[in-house]
């Protein structure tokens, strides 16, 4: 219920005060809308309306006056029932028929003169004592007495006065903020900005001016956000958190090597997990071989919480039992023996042709069909006896041998075969022929039949590097070098070796009249020691920083070079130590854990101050004491040290985290293991190529001057690291995103050097310092290259770093 107006009612009976007329002074002074009796002589609570609804605030901070037999300290909402006390006076609040009144009794007042009571005992003439004073004119002594009181009391209420105003100033000139925050019941809200806050219920009071609002809470994630409190007298701000991701585990009964994919794409094996997926629905499938797939839905609710998904898989295959009259016969599938009868045997869903037999009598051939887990019993199969024999050779021995299309063994094969019924013998062997015999046998015959099987060959080339390495097939050495064979269409092993190199191998199978050419390349035993090299380390804030191997190379640019300007002189350089350079620039939320409250400029665009975007708004100083920071946490020395106000780089380098050497950032970033500088991060053209960076695009026009015509990355400022593809190195935003301090003072080197300077740390002095590499705020091809130089000494909103650290 909101109100516009409240009633008083009193021993002089009822009226009204209208909205207009409030505050309503409560108190002792004759400036009260309401006097109670009592001692001061100003106010001692106001009484007020916001947003229709009442509530009252102490002047002065002895706190007497009471609300409810409490003392009154803070403001507070009014409700219905509630009742205020102050030295025995009583005002309730009533809410009768929509209207609020204020209901006042003074009769309790300990400041109520009440009437004379008489007393117990006279004292007696004798006791009293009457002893003499001093003549004084009456108005003098008046005078002397009225005198300090009327200025202390002056002074007092003056004080009052002033507080009260300043009071009311500020409170009734503010303006009234609701937070609406999804989800409710946040665990921590807090407000930075400005100096005057007032809670009230679920409200708040702020001046005019900026301001910004961390919310946390537990299973989201930390939300930070700028707002602004202008004229308007009351304002809501409505506020999503975002869930956190949660942390699924996949597992199988029973445990076997299946495959899981989510969401479409492969992501390990079984057992799975713990894997990190956004809230929501995903769709999970697995794959098995001998079992059914699996596909469901999950949906994840994210919060950080972990979530296990069991899945039962289901048999692919069905048990089949066979049993012969007489026992003893051999079962093939196909061309697969499974078993010798009486026997239960495993069969993939689907159909299967199935062969029993036993040597003596006639072989029974029949089709199975199998469906999945669900068993089943063929009925007793009686073989008949068999009186004719047929001896089956080859040539080459161990040919597939088929009666009637079924399988029966590998020759030589003696087949034991009906009399007087038409028979067709098939043979077949890899690299060879298939030849095909159709017999027909008496009552107790015996034959025997041999087929030469004609062989099929195939041409095959190999090419070896080195030229020098061995060639072997079939465990054969065949001669040095690349070369060519003619080999049976059978599978075939073909090896390359040489002392000192790992050896290479593969399986081939020729076919005639298709050439086939294979290469095999093998590395020596020192180039594989070397690639064992651990390439990555993480910090201990989980950091991960890619080892940069020693080289020679050339800083700068040709004159030739469009778009070159003059400090981009030609250095031969060779970096002599292996290092270690973050993959990825260092980021507001690693910043924030070593400088809380930091913004990278959320008042340009509210994407700049993301967790996961790179930290911008720091000087050289700034960098360099994150890096000491994370140099302690290690134990590690550290790398800056302060003189005279001023961080400086301690020579020689010791062994903690610090910005790269000019040298050491171009190496990493323009070369990036390969032979040769690219001109951009692109290539070696202009404009650049989609998805190549964040750079000044389209969606950055209202925050930059220049853009680049028809580019559009996504992003309008700062993209979170890693956004875009990383170098060949695996290292991030090299080009684009946030330019890079860098460890060098400026200054422009010395051209016509002909010999490398060897790990270049840059002048002793100065005052600027270096920053590579182009940001989102740059257009331009010359801001654009590679081999652009900035410099500066303050922060910008697109400069940050990425650090380094020697390897020990």
């Amino acid at each position: 219920m909101s109100f516009d107006h409240l009633l008083i009612r009193d021993a002089e009976g009822e009226r009204r005060i209208d909205a207009a007329d409030l505050p309503l002074r409560v108190g002792t002074g004759s400036d009260c809308s309401l006097r109670l009796p009592g001692p001061g002589g100003g106010p001692v609570v106001l009484l007020d309306l916001l947003d229709g609804q009442p509530f009252v605030q102490p002047v002065g901070g002895d706190a007497t006056l009471q609300i409810n037999a409490e003392p009154l300290r803070t403001s507070r909402r009014l409700h219905a029932g509630d009742e205020l006390q102050f030295f025995g006076s009583r005002i309730r609040v009533i809410v009768d028929d929509g209207a609020l009144i204020l209901q006042v009794h003074l009769e309790d007042s300990a400041y109520v003169t009440q009437p004379p009571v008489e007393a117990a005992a006279t004292a007696s003439a004798a006791d009293e004592q009457i002893a003499p004073t001093a003549f004084r004119r009456a108005s003098e002594t008046q005078a002397r007495l009225e005198e300090p009181r009327q200025g202390r009391l002056k002074i007092i209420i003056g004080a009052v006065l002033l507080v009260l105003l300043s009071a009311s100033y500020l409170l009734f000139t503010s303006k009234s903020i609701r937070f609406e925050i999804d989800p409710a019941d946040p665990d921590s809200v807090q407000i930075t900005g400005g100096w005057f806050r007032f809670p009230i219920g679920d409200r708040i009071l702020l001046r005019k001016g900026e301001y910004t609002v961390d919310i946390a809470k537990r299973g989201y994630y930390d939300l930070r956000q700028a707002f602004t409190v202008g004229d308007e007298a009351s304002m809501q701000l409505e506020i999503e958190m975002r869930r956190l991701p949660g942390q699924l585990t996949v597992s199988t009964e029973p445990l076997v090597d299946a495959v899981v994919s989510i969401d479409g794409a492969i992501a390990g094996k079984v057992p799975y997990g713990p894997m990190e997926l956004q809230p929501g629905e995903h769709s999970v499938s697995i794959t098995a071989e001998r079992y059914l797939p699996f596909s469901d839905v999950v949906d994840m609710q994210g919060l950080g919480r972990e979530e296990l998904l069991a899945v039962q898989l289901v048999p692919r295959w069905a048990e089949v039992s066979i049993t012969t009259e007489p026992a003893g016969a051999t079962i093939f599938a196909g061309k697969e023996q499974v078993g010798e009868t009486p026997a239960t045997i495993e069969l993939m869903e689907g159909k299967h042709l199935v062969s029993v037999v036993r040597e003596g009598y006639s072989a029974w051939d029949g089709t199975v069909t199998a469906e999945a887990n669900v068993a089943q019993t063929l009925p007793p199969i009686r073989l008949q006896p068999a009186n004719a024999k047929l001896q089956v050779n080859s040539i080459p021995r161990a040919a597939n041998v088929t009666v009637n299309g079924r399988y029966r063994g590998q020759s030589p094969l003696t087949l034991d075969l009906a009399p007087d019924v038409d028979y067709v013998i098939s043979l077949s062997k890899a690299g060879y022929g298939s030849s095909r015999r159709q017999v027909r046998l008496a009552a107790a015959a015996s034959e025997a039949i041999t087929v030469d099987l004609s062989a099929r060959t195939g041409r095959v080339t190999v090419n070896v590097s080195p030229a020098d390495a061995e060639v072997y097939i079939d465990g054969q050495p065949r001669g040095a070098g690349s070369r060519t064979f003619d080999l049976s269409s059978a599978p075939h092993r073909i090896e390359v070796k040489k002392a000192g190199f790992e050896s290479w191998s593969r399986s081939i199978t020729p076919r005639p009249g298709y050439p086939q050419t294979v290469t095999a390349s093998i590395r020596s035993l020192e180039a594989i020691e070397r690639a064992k090299i651990q390439l990555t380390q993480e910090t201990s804030q989980g950091q991960v920083m890619r080892r940069i191997e020693p080289g020679t190379f050339t800083l700068g640019s040709s004159r030739s070079d469009p778009g070159r300007r003059a400090n981009e002189v030609l250095v031969p350089v060779t970096i002599s130590k292996p290092f270690l350079i973050g993959v990825r620039e260092i980021t507001n939320k690693e910043f924030r854990k070593f400088r809380e409250n930091h913004d990278s400029g959320s008042d340009i665009h509210a994407t700049m101050a993301g967790d996961e975007n790179p930290v911008a708004m720091v000087s050289w100083g700034d960098a360099a004491e994150y890096c000491n920071w994370l140099s302690a946490i290690e134990g590690l020395t550290p790398a800056y040290e302060q003189k005279f106000g001023e961080w400086i780089a301690i020579r020689p380098v010791t062994n903690g985290y610090r910005l790269p050497t000019e040298a050491e950032w171009v190496w990493a970033m323009r070369y990036a293991g390969t032979p040769g500088a690219q001109r951009f991060p692109w290539g070696k053209d202009m404009p650049p190529k989609k998805d190549s960076g964040n750079y000044a695009d389209q969606s950055a026009s209202d925050l930059v001057p220049t853009t680049i015509p028809r580019f559009d990355d996504g992003f309008a400022a700062t993209a979170p690291t890693g956004s875009f593809p990383a170098s060949p190195l695996g290292i991030y935003d090299g080009g684009g995103n946030v330019a890079e301090w860098v460890n060098d003072f400026y200054t422009v080197p010395t051209p016509g050097l002909k010999n490398p300077v060897v790990d270049p740390l840059g002048p002793e002095n100065g005052k600027p310092r270096v920053i590579r590499g182009s940001s989102w705020r740059h257009a331009g091809e010359t801001e654009l290259r590679w081999s652009y130089r900035d410099y500066g000494t303050d922060a910008r909103p697109d400069v940050g770093f990425r650090i380094v650290r020697n390897l020990d």
